[in-house]
């Protein structure tokens, strides 16, 4: 079967619906891999973990990457307060409103902003649903031709050892590596320069900058064919779909 990998939605549960319904429409068989990042700085934060929700219930086969960002949101639900920080200037505020929660901030003696323990226990329990998809979050997924992450690996690693650290924060090793590696590893986490997803010698970029930028991207990986791409965009005046083979504005580097 077809994988499709979902780069960094970021809330913006418009662009992963359009992009969800092509998918079910037109590729119904392949199974559906996020990469990550699900949450955070766009608006919709709540209803984008719904959607990978269900589309998890849809399809067994589908299955999500831990990204940095559900990292964060973990730390604050097992750590409360004290691990709250970096979540709120990391787009965390925006995924706490999306869930209607406010005035649960507060502001430190160190004059930064955290959230309420409190917060914590409701999330983890009115939501209990969403935080025990996340704890289930896989590290990466490998397949034949493939290596599927959310930032990136230690190139020469073998999986099992790399750092989880690597896996959700960390691309600078993988993006500054220009020789070819075993697999292709596709990976988000760092926002393409052309704002669509980018190709390279050893890696695919599919982080768009979708929460700024109105472009959500898909790649479909066959291990028959080359790589195509979903764009779900909402910008300049387009508002659609675009699904082929060689996609408007896709850029080819490293070659």
């Amino acid at each position: 079967m077809n994988t499709i990998a979902v780069g960094d939605i970021h809330g913006r549960a418009d662009l992963l619906e359009r992009l969800l319904k092509n998918i079910q429409a037109h590729h119904s068989g392949a199974r559906v891999v996020f990469l990550g990042d699900i949450i955070d700085r766009g608006p919709d934060s709540k209803d984008c973990l719904d959607m990978v929700e269900s589309e998890l219930k849809r399809n067994a086969a589908s299955t999500h990457i831990m990204g940095n960002h559900e990292d964060l949101m973990l730390r604050f639900i097992d750590g409360g307060s004290a691990r709250s920080t970096s979540w709120c200037w990391n787009g965390g505020l925006a995924t706490v409103t999306s869930y209607g929660f406010h005035g649960y901030g507060f502001r430190g003696e160190d004059g930064l902003t955290y959230l309420r323990d409190e917060l914590a226990d409701i999330l983890s329990t009115k939501y209990k649903s969403h935080i025990e998809m996340i704890r289930t979050a896989r590290a990466f997924v490998e397949l034949p031709g493939y290596i599927l992450v959310q930032a990136g690996i230690v190139p020469g690693l073998p999986m099992e050892q790399q750092d989880p650290y690597t896996l959700r924060w960390d691309s600078k090793s993988l993006v500054a590596y220009e020789n070819r590696l075993g697999k292709t590893v596709v990976h988000g986490h760092t926002v393409t320069q052309s704002l669509l997803p980018e190709v390279y010698r050893n890696r695919i970029n599919l982080d768009c900058g979708a929460y700024d930028s109105g472009t959500l991207c898909a790649a479909i990986l066959s291990e028959e064919a080359s790589p195509s791409f979903i764009l779900s965009v909402d910008r300049d005046g387009i508002c659609g779909i675009q699904d082929t083979a060689q996609p408007f504005g896709l850029l080819m580097a490293s070659l």
